[in-house]
């Protein structure tokens, strides 16, 4: 049987594992990112749209991308981006959303500074208690004394 100190030595393995592996991937992506590039422009220098290999075929694809501009680019042209897709007629792809953990902190300080939910937030708010662990790196002076 595992002792409590067993158990969160593997927990604390399994935390360093996701790192390494969120790690991992951010630097997969960038290679794979990098690649696609280099690729991209050997085959338009080649005159090569599309090339096969081990069971795959790559084609050359032309793709325009649309991203919103900065805030700072609207703000100095002064325009609103919201009521111009709005005026524009693509009003319906606008979505109002919270993030999960916006909405977690922010009821967390609402409830420390009023004590409790209002009655509204209550009609619109689950909440539910239950346990975790925190982690936190010990100090070189903490860890001597124990």
């Amino acid at each position: 049987m595992k002792t409590l100190l067993d158990m969160v030595k593997d927990y604390q393995q399994l935390l360093i594992k996701k790192d390494q592996l969120a790690e991992a991937t951010k630097e997969n992506n960038a290679a794979i990112e990098a690649a696609k590039a280099e690729i991209t422009q050997q085959m338009i220098d080649d005159d090569c749209p599309r090339i096969s290999t081990g069971g795959y075929s790559f084609t050359l694809q032309a793709k325009t991308s649309y991203t919103k501009r900065s805030n700072e680019d609207l703000a100095e042209a002064g325009v609103d981006f919201l009521a111009t897709l709005r005026e524009e007629g693509l009003g319906d792809i606008i979505k109002e959303t919270v993030a999960a953990q916006t909405l977690q902190s922010t009821i967390s300080a609402y409830v420390e500074e009023h004590g409790e939910l209002s009655e509204a937030l209550g009609a619109v708010i689950r909440t539910y208690e239950y346990n975790d662990i925190y982690r936190r790196k010990e100090t070189t002076a903490r860890r001597k004394t124990k």
